[in-house]
């Protein structure tokens, strides 16, 4: 008996092309899967680590309700034994002088002075130069926009002028503009010796913070905090939240829908070809058991193949993912930040995927291997196949409808309902388009048109599995470019109406009569208000620990910085934002704990609000929680509302001149509502990419699927030739099969599409509000690049059909 590897070997290899059409859908679907659980991976990882680099190795930190403070204040507490390490900070507002057409002239820099630039407290990924010399520390992107390098000089207005020794990557630390156009809302951030700064700016011995590392495990905060009981200063636990500064939990979500849909539709793929190859050998099969061969022989044999067929496929798709992968997250996080780098953590995600990819190929073809296993002896003695029977086609039928009428519950769960529903019914409306599509064929082709029709009859649920494939793709890419464009413009919205005003303006330092009386006389100032905010840390229910800002509510209605909370802001509760509040994952009414100013405290949670305010991920309470509970009287932060004839940005260059070195950002409501499109922009831009890759696989099935149609119809092509068809005219034909299978996908799937869209914007369990917008746009480029990929998908299988002997296939029929 010959080897049974080879055996299973010499089975899947008989039909060559089959095999290798199977093949590429399979590496395809391994390293599409490949690739989004790495991103999906390293993309976490990346934002983590900016995270923690930030945060380095501190436990803790003490700040101040003031500009700064003297660094006297806590020697105390640097002495106490528990104290590990400790890293002083002062921040200094200021401009440098630019050289040349570079930018503008003066251009505004915040500088933070260090104690110690080797501390372990504090992380910088260097480039370029050493941290050591007492020279200036530079982000990458300031020293391309400056055009400053190792050595160079930078004069400080007012101050002095200093060295850049060294050149560092993307830390939040020096996060600064990657434009002079983002500069002009934004400063510079650079990096010095405290010593120097503090002596630059007369600040001796003050300082804006101090960052604690602690020995052991023992929480210090509350001692801490009773030494600084009485003065400006507070104390506020180190943590790691990488959901402060990135709201991308959506970007997951696609990662794992574009596997799930690669997996399908390479799934099915796999399902037509090892069906067809069972359904073509049963008599085989029944042949070999009659010789001795068990039915577990015969499954294993089936088994084997199709065994082989995803070890080969997913050997060759992994590297390939990988691959992929560092190409698709380069691009990914450009959309962010141009500068930051980021290490594939490629490990766990290739062996997840190596197992899928070993083992979905075997659960997708258990229905072919339990037929082979249960083929009876005496099928050889038959000469027809049985049809299916008429009950299980209702039976089917009645499922499909049944589970499309599921869909409409508001569930997220319904939508898989929707697709296995439009699975099962797709038999009937791929014969109901094929006969509606039939004239229009036949005016195109003639009469191989007509035949083309006929034939999708034929092999009618293989034809429809391949058609339901590509109309789950294209509905996918609908709903995700209707996402893409009503969530942006949501988010203009959302952003004019919670942004406080037409321009913000954070100060360096809590500001005076003189300074509000300047901005209020400027004759473009409409209107005018305050609130006051800081960072707070809190726990969610399950007790991890988390960050964001703490805001006053405004101190005038006509400066709204939320929605959904009509009432005043009670005493003793906050209000949170919709994404904080899903992170906390409470419920109204229940407590949330926060390390506030003036020490821990549980709040009552009074709502969730509405807000463009940090994306969502900030919390409110009203203006006598600061000022009497954190005993909060300075205030930094202003809103203004411009008259409708005057132009915000010349108020902002107007204020810029007001205040050269005193303002940390000025923000216009329009830098926000750009900022978020351009990210949203560059997301479309990524989606469609990966869209039309998944539409391109499901046309690999279309191509699969025809040549098998082909292969089995050798010698009704040989007829069809022998009465006087022309090879024009039987490639005409196979092409109008790819067609109809084609157009069929692509109605349904507009249809499928739309409807998912209609479903969403009514559903009330949605985290998100997406109104009804069809995506015509996405529309045009669905239909553009299935009706494209169905011609591509259908040319081999003609070409196969044209060039098959008319001798042979005379003798095959």
């Amino acid at each position: 008996m010959l080897n049974i590897w080879l055996v299973s070997w010499r089975n899947l290899t008989k039909n060559k092309r089959r095999f290798f059409f199977t093949l590429i859908a399979v590496i395809l679907g391994i390293q599409l899967t490949t690739s989004m659980l790495v991103a999906n991976n390293t993309v976490k990882d990346t934002f983590r680590y900016y995270e923690e680099i930030y945060a380095g190795n501190a436990d803790s930190w003490i700040l101040s309700k003031e500009y700064s403070f003297s660094e006297d204040e806590v020697e105390s507490i640097k002495q106490q034994d528990a104290v590990k390490d400790s890293l002083s900070v002062l921040d200094k507002q200021t401009l440098i002088d630019v050289e040349g057409d570079k930018g503008p002239p003066e251009t505004p820099v915040r500088v933070t002075g260090v104690s110690d630039i080797h501390s372990n407290l504090l992380k910088l990924p260097l480039i370029k130069g050493g941290l050591e010399g007492g020279g200036l520390i530079i982000p990458e992107n300031a020293s391309k926009l400056w055009g400053k390098d190792i050595g160079d000089t930078v004069t400080f207005k007012g101050l002095g002028e200093i060295k850049v020794t060294g050149i560092v990557g993307f830390t939040s630390w020096l996060a600064s503009p990657n434009s002079w156009e983002e500069a002009e809302g934004r400063s510079f951030r650079v990096m010095m010796d405290l010593d120097t700064l503090q002596e630059w700016t007369g600040l001796i011995d003050q300082i804006s913070y101090i960052r604690l590392q602690h020995e052991g495990s023992k929480d210090h905060l509350l001692q801490y905090q009773d030494e600084l009981n009485g003065t400006s200063l507070y104390v506020q636990p180190v943590v790691i939240d990488d959901l402060r500064n990135n709201d991308v939990d959506g970007l997951y979500s696609v990662f794992y829908l574009v596997s799930i849909l690669a997996l399908f539709i390479s799934g099915f793929i796999i399902f037509n070809m090892i069906y067809s190859s069972v359904i073509e050998r049963k008599k085989e099969f029944s042949i070999m058991k009659s010789l001795g061969y068990t039915n577990f022989n015969v499954f294993k044999l089936v088994f084997m193949e199709v065994f082989l067929l995803s070890l080969i496929g997913t050997v060759i798709a992994l590297p390939l993912g990988v691959w992929f992968a560092d190409l698709f997250v380069d691009m990914l996080l450009g959309i962010f930040q141009d500068t930051m780098v980021y290490t594939l953590n490629w490990q766990s995600a290739t062996i997840l995927s190596g197992m899928i990819g070993l083992l979905f190929p075997l659960i997708i073809a258990g229905i072919p291997m339990y037929i082979a296993f249960k083929t009876p002896i005496i099928y050889a003695l038959r000469n027809t196949n049985k049809e299916s029977k008429t009950r299980v086609k209702v039976i089917r039928y009645i499922l499909g409808l049944a589970f499309i009428g599921l869909s409409f519950l508001d569930r997220y769960w319904a939508y898989v309902f929707l697709l296995f529903g439009v699975i099962l019914l797709y038999p009937v409306v791929i014969r109901m388009l094929a006969k509606l599509l039939g004239p229009l064929i036949e005016r195109l082709l003639g009469y191989p048109g007509r035949l083309s029709v006929s034939n999708i009859k034929v092999n009618t649920n293989r034809n429809a599995n391949t058609s339901a494939m590509l109309a789950i793709s294209i509905g996918v890419v609908i709903f995700l470019g209707s996402a893409l464009e009503s969530i942006p413009s949501g988010f203009e919205k959302e952003i004019r109406q919670t942004f406080g005003g037409d321009i913000q303006i954070q100060f360096e330092e809590p500001i005076n009569e003189s300074q509000l009386n300047t901005v209020k006389n400027h004759q473009a100032v409409k209107g005018m208000a305050w609130y006051k905010e800081t960072m707070v840390t809190w726990k969610t229910v399950d007790g991890e620990a988390k960050e964001f800002y703490l805001m006053s509510n405004p101190s005038s209605p006509d400066f709204p910085l939320f929605k959904g909370y009509a009432q005043d802001i009670p005493d003793g509760a906050v209000l949170l934002g919709e994404r904080a509040f899903d992170e906390w994952g409470g419920k109204v009414g229940d407590s949330v704990k926060m390390n506030t100013p003036a020490g821990e405290r549980a709040y009552k949670v009074a709502g969730k609000v509405n807000t463009s305010q940090d994306g969502g991920y900030v919390g409110f309470v009203s203006q006598e929680e600061f000022s009497q509970v954190f005993n909060w009287q300075g205030i930094q932060t202003l809103m203004m509302n411009v008259d409708d004839s005057s132009n915000p940005k010349d108020l902002r260059r107007d204020l810029r001149q007001d205040f050269p070195s005193g303002i940390s950002t000025l923000t216009l409501v329009e830098d926000q509502i750009e900022s978020s499109q351009s990210s949203f922009d560059g997301m479309n831009e990524v989606m469609q990419f990966l869209m039309i890759i998944v539409i391109a696989l499901s046309s690999i099935g279309i191509s699969n699927t025809l040549l098998m149609n082909t292969m089995e119809r050798i010698g009704e092509i040989g007829t069809t030739r022998a009465i006087g068809f022309t090879t024009r005219q039987v490639r005409a034909m196979v092409m109008g099969e790819g067609l109809v299978v084609g157009v069929a996908g692509i109605i349904v799937g507009v249809v499928l599409g739309i409807f998912v869209i209609y479903l969403n914007s009514i559903s009330n369990s949605s985290a998100t509000y997406m109104p009804f917008i069809i995506p015509w746009g996405n529309i045009g480029l669905a239909i553009m690049a299935g009706l494209l990929l169905s011609v591509i998908a259908s040319l081999f299988p003609s070409f196969i059909a044209v060039r098959v002997n008319l001798v042979n296939a005379l003798k095959e029929n």
